[in-house]
């Protein structure tokens, strides 16, 4: 295939030149494109992390005091007798609650709770609507983001209290941004119309795997 100049297929040296220039630049480009890749996957690590978790489910179900597990909590607030009993065994570092209007004193009750429990940080956040999902959603994101600026990695979103649509909407937020759901599951005293929290349990609702 060697032309009668001496050059592959016959074709002039200059075509030859170019090629290998254009190789040489399409190589730079290539390596410079890598070096990018790698630099924008570091900085967004943790949305990458997030979205390669997102929706996978892998304990649904699980039960137990997963004592320690959770360094964040947000709750959304109803009552108060669950959110202490989860504290009480979880420890975290940092706590933050969502509430509406009718739940905002509970919410302070545990707000102070949270203090005598040695929480560094706490965070309130309260819903204008609390039968809107999307904003239960925007502002259960907005307390996981507090957390994090905290320097808080490990971040549960407890579903338990508050109305439906609360619920639905922090859930939302707990898997968009990478993070557990439970909910604390008890047999309820119709006496005390409270629950039995000899009969607590947190269950993993999307949790990943320790």
């Amino acid at each position: 295939m060697i032309g009668e100049n001496g050059q592959l297929f016959g074709w002039p040296e200059p075509v030859w030149l170019w090629l290998d220039q254009f190789g040489i630049l399409l190589g730079n480009f290539m390596m410079l494109m890598t070096i990018g890749g790698a630099v924008w996957a570091w900085v967004r690590r943790e949305e990458l992390h997030r979205w390669f978790r997102s929706n996978r489910f892998p304990m649904v179900g699980e039960e137990g005091d997963h004592g320690g597990r959770w360094k964040g909590i947000v709750f959304t607030t109803s009552r108060a007798e669950v959110p202490v009993w989860v504290m009480e065994r979880q420890r975290p570092a940092a706590v933050a609650f969502l509430a509406s209007e009718r739940s905002l004193e509970e919410a302070r009750r545990l707000a102070e709770r949270a203090k005598t429990l040695d929480v560094r940080n706490v965070h309130t956040a309260i819903l204008a609507d609390p039968d809107d999902p999307a904003e239960a959603k925007a502002a259960t994101g907005r307390l996981i983001g507090a957390l994090r600026k905290a320097g808080i990695e490990r971040i549960a979103v407890d579903v338990t209290g508050g109305k439906t649509p609360m619920s639905l909407g922090a859930f939302m937020a707990a898997e968009e941004n990478g993070c557990d759901s439970i909910y604390v599951s008890s047999e309820f005293d119709p006496k005390l119309k409270k629950p039995k929290l000899s009969t607590a349990r947190i269950r993993c609702i999307s949790c990943t795997a320790e």
